[in-house]
């Protein structure tokens, strides 16, 4: 499993009203109410003598949803809020993603949920997740 495999399935744990049942991988497909992970061009990595390194990876992820009057946007932003807010409290309990052949020791939030693109039915919402992990040799 890849990392990015690793974090949306990670990210499905995440539950309210409105359930995610699949994320896309780089690719936002058509349609409201459509969620996609992208991994940004970034990729921090502290190399150490004895062979382990630590990679910090950043990830945009990315809602489409309906808005087409207030209550919707408002419904948006309550989920955006909602996701940062379980994504802090995993950080916090030390709950990561599972990756082959690594260790996770963070997982956070460094660009809260923000409206991107607003259309005549729907909005791209984002939000870029950073995560910290370990490899031995």
């Amino acid at each position: 499993m890849t990392v990015p495999e690793s974090i949306v399935a990670w990210l499905k744990g995440f539950q309210t009203e409105q359930k995610i049942s699949r994320i896309d991988i780089d690719i936002l497909r058509a349609g409201s109410i459509r969620y996609a992970l992208v991994k940004e061009p970034i990729q921090n990595v502290k190399s150490y003598l004895s062979g382990r390194k630590e990679y910090t990876n950043h990830y945009t992820f990315t809602a489409c949803l309906p808005s087409v009057n207030s209550e919707e946007c408002n419904d948006n932003t309550k989920f955006g809020e909602a996701l940062e807010e379980w994504v802090k409290e995993k950080n916090k309990k030390e709950e990561y993603p599972k990756i082959e052949e690594a260790a996770v020791t963070s997982i956070t939030i460094t660009t809260p949920f923000y409206l991107g693109i607003t259309r005549e039915q729907d909005s791209v919402y984002q939000m870029t997740i950073a995560i910290k992990y370990v490899k031995e040799k």
